[in-house]
């Protein structure tokens, strides 16, 4: 299957055209991505579908952050107390944004698939800069609040 039947695909399944064009494009570049979008096309499970569309997406930001600066430095002993400070500023935000039209609504606002907001906000990870910016931009929140000296 190449890349342009699983795109049709995908959009028969209503993915926003935006992360289509990024899988795509990233996919000719990185195998890693064209393998995760062959096993999306044979998965039936349509959570699984969802689970392999967040890990894309997740593939597509961390090709786009390779040549940019590093994450930050987190020492050891602080890694607790800045998985609290995360959990809590997701929390937070996904308040923000269940008061603003819900998920759905954020995922044709900001074109990043329902299933990477979910995996977003249900996570404890560090989040990429370029999803909280796309969420504040969104949302109309100040874009300086939101990008926290650890997102990556």
């Amino acid at each position: 299957m190449n890349l342009l039947q699983i795109s049709e695909a995908m959009k028969k399944q209503e993915l926003p055209a935006d992360f289509i064009a990024a899988a795509v494009e990233t996919a000719t570049e990185f195998e890693g991505v064209y393998d995760l979008m062959k096993l999306w096309i044979g998965e039936a499970d349509a959570k699984e579908r969802d689970d392999i569309v967040a890990d894309i997406q997740d593939m597509i930001h961390d090709c786009e952050q390779q040549d940019q600066k590093e994450a930050p430095y987190i020492r050891f002993n602080d890694l607790e107390a800045v998985g609290k400070n995360i959990r809590a500023f997701k929390d937070s935000l996904l308040h923000t944004v269940t008061e603003n039209g819900g998920l759905k609504q954020l995922s044709e606002l900001t074109h990043i698939p329902q299933p990477s907001l979910s995996r977003f906000f249900n996570s404890a990870s560090m989040p990429h800069r370029s999803t909280l910016l796309k969420i504040a931009k969104a949302l109309k929140l100040d874009a300086v609040k939101i990008a926290t000296e650890w997102a990556r």
